[in-house]
């Protein structure tokens, strides 16, 4: 009997505790799709730092990192992100992909890559929002765990 060794590609975290700048593109590209959606009204940055991310000074607030090392095949780039929204009160600010796509294709509205010339995006949820609004004194928050794939 022949046993076969499957070779996974290897997506786990870098060793370095900030992620390098090719897996900082599809969270830049995301950040820039939630500023055109949310306009001024929410702080929408990049988070290039592993493991927990840190409540930001200026709520309410979008946070996007890489959960994943990004999958690159010619002008396609597809990864994992971990979506963390911070508000000050009890009811913490939920968004979905669903909101931000043309449900027929799944691709980003037009409206939303504006200032993305020639970028094509497709956004989904890959699990359930983890929604943390327990402790009154301190800001709530929902993680959300989103699939991108951006055609450059």
């Amino acid at each position: 009997m022949t046993t076969l060794t499957p070779t996974p590609r290897d997506h786990r975290l870098p060793a370095s505790r900030v992620w390098d700048e090719s897996s900082m593109i599809l969270p830049t590209l995301v950040c820039q799709v939630l500023a055109n959606a949310c306009g001024d009204l929410v702080d929408v940055q990049p988070s290039a730092a592993r493991g927990k991310t840190m409540r930001p000074e200026i709520r309410p607030a979008i946070r996007v990192r890489p959960r994943e090392a990004p999958w690159v095949d010619g002008n396609r780039i597809v990864g994992r992100l971990l979506v963390v929204t911070f508000v000050d009160s009890d009811d913490p600010l939920i968004i979905k992909p669903l909101n931000l796509v043309d449900r027929w294709t799944g691709n980003v509205l037009p409206e939303y890559l504006a200032g993305l010339p020639g970028v094509s995006m497709k956004l989904r949820t890959i699990e359930r929002t983890i929604i943390a609004n327990k402790i009154p004194s301190c800001p709530s928050y929902a993680a959300h765990y989103w699939s991108a794939s951006v055609t450059l």
